[in-house]
């Protein structure tokens, strides 16, 4: 037990410090793995008083870990039954594509939210009559807004630009939908597209905010998979107590 908690400990710094580099971003989500790593290496250099300290309290310890591990299982298959990455699953019917932001690098699109677009483009191919909508707003030491460069990708890769509306006032998904909804009509038809783990909490927020809408998501990089679930299971507790 003592070897397997240096071998987890291990495993979990490493792999948030290489998203860390990989990204240059810390979330909550890499904050979770660093706590892990910590408290894992924690064990293994106090292994007999953590031992002594699990003997006392074990029927507590193991209770919370038990629905610890149960609430994170619920909310994976929330997520997981949520993420709708087929094109062909979504309606014919679309009038408009609503693009979620996903972050920027040197005034392109990140990786992540190259996916998003990308993922759009594919429907927007077999579905030209669609307009978009993206919404992103200026991030932090930014100087061109979410939204502007979205629709400077859209273009490049053939899109009109005078089929493309944006909005970019939006720093979260409540106002992404929240300042999306007064740009589109009651009966418009619309098609949300973000990141696959992110549809479940953006179809739980278009609810709130008045939104009826289908969704569509972008897979991520495997290793980004865990970081972004680990962060999405606590944004999704957020968005539930809060509406937001």
């Amino acid at each position: 037990m003592k070897k397997l908690f240096l071998t987890l400990g291990i495993l979990f710094a490493v792999y948030a410090t290489a998203m860390l580099i990989q990204t240059t971003n810390m979330d909550m989500g890499l904050a979770v793995f660093f706590l892990l790593g910590a408290l894992f290496l924690v064990l293994f250099f106090r292994y007999n008083s953590a031992m002594k300290l699990f003997n006392t309290y074990k029927k507590t310890t193991l209770t919370v870990l038990i629905v610890t591990i149960l609430f994170a299982a619920t909310l994976e298959t929330l997520i997981l039954t949520s993420a709708n990455t087929d094109p062909e699953k979504v309606s014919s019917k679309i009038d408009s594509i609503l693009v979620l932001g996903g972050g920027t690098k040197n005034n392109r699109p990140g990786a992540v939210l190259k996916g998003r677009l990308d993922q759009a483009l594919t429907y927007a191919k077999k579905h030209p009559d669609v307009t978009f909508i993206v919404s992103g707003g200026l991030g932090f030491g930014k100087t061109t807004s979410e939204g502007s460069i979205m629709k400077n990708y859209l273009v490049e890769n053939g899109i009109k630009a005078d089929s493309i509306q944006i909005e970019e006032k939006a720093t979260s998904t409540y106002e992404n939908l929240l300042y999306t909804k007064k740009m589109i009509q009651p009966d418009d038809q619309l098609l949300i597209v973000t990141s696959d783990f992110h549809l479940f909490r953006t179809k739980m927020i278009a609810k709130r905010v008045g939104i009826e809408a289908e969704g569509l998501g972008s897979p991520l990089r495997i290793s980004s998979v865990p970081q972004a679930h680990v962060r999405e299971y606590m944004a999704i507790i957020k968005s539930y107590f809060t509406d937001r």
